[in-house]
């Protein structure tokens, strides 16, 4: 549906555009002055150039490897971000918000289960030695449940996030476009082709 929408905008842009005559970028609609053109599809007149920079964010953010409009497939390279990037911006406000409480509840509750545990243990310990088994019992038991219990949220919580990270990881990836050197538009057959369609446009409003 994406790609659907983006088609049907850059063709109304296409059309719309009085400045169809220069080659621009179909992204940004901005020309070669401060990057070069390049043709890397089977896409052709105003829709047929675009920016380097511009179509590896577009591949990024979309996630897929074709041109949305001739469905032509890019040779490209992925390259996964950083962990320390996933934990700068993790995503959605909500998954931000999870993972930093999960961060901040483990930093609290593991120091507190350690010292729990260990309390419960060294009190079992001195029951055992005044023959009170049935405490000891119950002391050891509570241990075992309080460190089960945070086992099992820990587990929970890690697999959650591997499984967040996992799937950012896959659709955030660094793409770099691979592409011949005959894909690149020099600024002067841009120019050239500008006062091609120019020269064309004027034979057919003087006929």
């Amino acid at each position: 549906k994406d790609g659907q929408l983006l088609s049907s905008v850059v063709r109304t842009l296409a059309t719309q555009s009085p400045f169809n005559d220069r080659p621009m970028c179909r992204i940004c609609h901005e020309g070669s002055s401060q990057e070069d053109l390049l043709s890397p599809c089977e896409c052709t007149g105003t829709l047929g150039t675009i920016h380097r920079s511009c179509l590896e964010h577009w591949l990024s953010s979309s996630n897929t490897s074709y041109c949305e409009l001739c469905h032509f497939r890019f040779a490209v390279e992925r390259k996964p971000r950083p962990l320390v990037e996933w934990l700068r911006n993790p995503g959605p406000q909500h998954e931000k918000r999870t993972l930093f409480g999960d961060m901040v509840c483990f930093l609290f509750i593991t120091p507190l289960a350690t010292i729990s545990g260990w309390l419960c243990l060294r009190g079992a310990v001195d029951h055992l030695h005044f023959s009170s088994r049935l405490e000891a019992v119950g002391l050891i038991a509570l241990t075992v449940a309080l460190f089960t219990i945070y086992l099992f949220w820990t587990l929970v919580s890690f697999r959650y996030h591997c499984r967040l990270y996992n799937e950012w990881r896959r659709t955030n990836q660094r793409v770099i476009l691979l592409i011949p050197k005959s894909a690149n538009i020099p600024s002067n057959q841009q120019s050239l082709l500008g006062l091609q369609s120019l020269k064309r446009n004027s034979k057919e409003t003087i006929v």
